[in-house]
């Protein structure tokens, strides 16, 4: 896996399996994982780098193709980074997204907050559970 840092911080750098985006204090690496693509996030998501994290979310995902958004590694989660989540999530399921979400430990309090908040969250990154 390589990792860069770019001023853009939207521009990927790919290896032989892998594509990771620097978010301005979080990173998204995307890898194939039997039928599905991992994103992997680390780092912070805060305002200030929420909606460049969905950016490069969305960039990432592939039509047709469901995919595991894995924060285990995510160390804080602002309130507002939540929100941009949640939306995000609406958009996925308006349209019919199979994906799921795979929490730790800065986000199971915001989930705990908001128990409504319609995320499909499983308990471990593994790619052969059923659309969402």
């Amino acid at each position: 896996m390589t990792l860069a840092h770019y001023s853009d911080r939207l521009r990927p750098v790919r290896s032989s399996d892998t594509c990771v985006i620097d978010c301005a204090g979080a990173r998204v690496c995307a890898y194939v994982r039997g039928p599905a693509t991992v994103l992997a996030v680390e780092g912070e998501i805060d305002i200030c780098n929420s909606d460049r994290l969905i950016a490069a979310i969305r960039r990432l995902q592939q039509p047709g193709i469901a995919f595991i958004l894995d924060l285990r590694a995510v160390g804080f989660m602002s309130v507002s980074g939540f929100r941009d989540l949640l939306a995000f999530a609406h958009e996925c399921a308006r349209a019919h997204l199979a994906w799921h979400v795979v929490t730790g430990d800065a986000i199971r309090p915001l989930l705990r907050v908001i128990p409504d908040h319609q995320l499909p969250v499983v308990g471990v990154a593994d790619p052969t559970v059923g659309s969402g």
